[in-house]
């Protein structure tokens, strides 16, 4: 079994996975550049303890991370608890693919996570979709070359800047709405919510088979995507593991 951490802008999520995608446990909390490596290292005994396992069941750890001031404490957090260093996503590692962008150390290590997963579970040209913190948008064609992404302002913080510079508009809770057009307000948002990003992700993959002048298999992963995949009109996938599997896949390409 291995150690996960992905370290997002909104959450960090441990997981205790032993296959491909499969977690025996997980551990989600909001993330904080106050924790500590003390912090972290209760978080990964409580994860690994969670099913009555011990650390001498897990083989090794694979770290991602896009907020740079925690990273080293998950690392050396990691190293205590494992008794070695984890593998720690970059584009610099072997990941499978060829990252073919102007400025590749820029790329989020959790777009290029969800690639690599991606490309081991599907073939030909690929819009990855991940809707956190930010919606992004990966693409990769069927050379296994990463192309570009799109980004785009997530849901929540849409959702939140909305009701914050609309007065008379509430939060709501993500929910489907009851119809297209909505009759009162929280159902008329919610509806906004929904079909204006299924819409968003029909309208783009429109766009990129016209610009990769083929076929694209469309993918879906984080977040609130359960709540927009049945909304497109466009077949799609949806894989709420990819990130994992990327992982998974990222730690057997580079552990030595």
């Amino acid at each position: 079994m291995i150690l996960t951490a992905d370290i997002g802008n909104t959450n960090v999520v441990m997981g205790l996975m032993s296959e491909r995608g499969k977690l025996e446990s997980r551990l989600r909390f909001p993330t904080d550049k106050r924790r500590t490596v003390k912090d972290f290292m209760i978080g990964f005994e409580a994860l690994v303890n969670m099913h009555h396992f011990d650390f001498s069941n897990v083989e090794g750890a694979v770290v991602s991370s896009v907020v740079p001031e925690l990273t080293d404490s998950v690392v050396q957090s990691l190293r205590i608890k494992v008794g070695e260093d984890p593998v720690v996503l970059s584009n610099k590692l072997e990941l499978g693919m060829t990252i073919d962008i102007d400025t590749p150390d820029k790329l989020g290590v959790d777009m290029i996570a969800d690639a690599v997963g991606a490309i081991n579970e599907f073939e030909g040209n690929l819009a990855i979709f991940d809707m956190g913190t930010a919606t992004t948008c990966s693409v990769v064609n069927a050379d296994r070359v990463y192309l570009g992404s799109i980004i785009i302002p997530g849901i929540v913080i849409s959702q939140d800047a909305l009701t914050a510079k609309a007065s008379q508009l509430p939060f709501i809770k993500f929910e489907q709405p009851e119809h297209l057009i909505g009759r009162y307000t929280v159902d008329s948002m919610r509806s906004g919510v929904i079909y204006a990003n299924a819409a968003m992700i029909d309208g783009l993959v429109d766009r990129i088979v016209d610009e990769l002048g083929g076929p694209v298999t469309t993918i879906l992963t984080g977040g609130v995507s359960i709540l927009i995949k049945d909304a497109c009109r466009r077949e799609v996938v949806y894989e709420p593991s990819l990130l994992l599997k990327g992982l998974w896949d990222v730690y057997h390409m580079n552990h030595a």
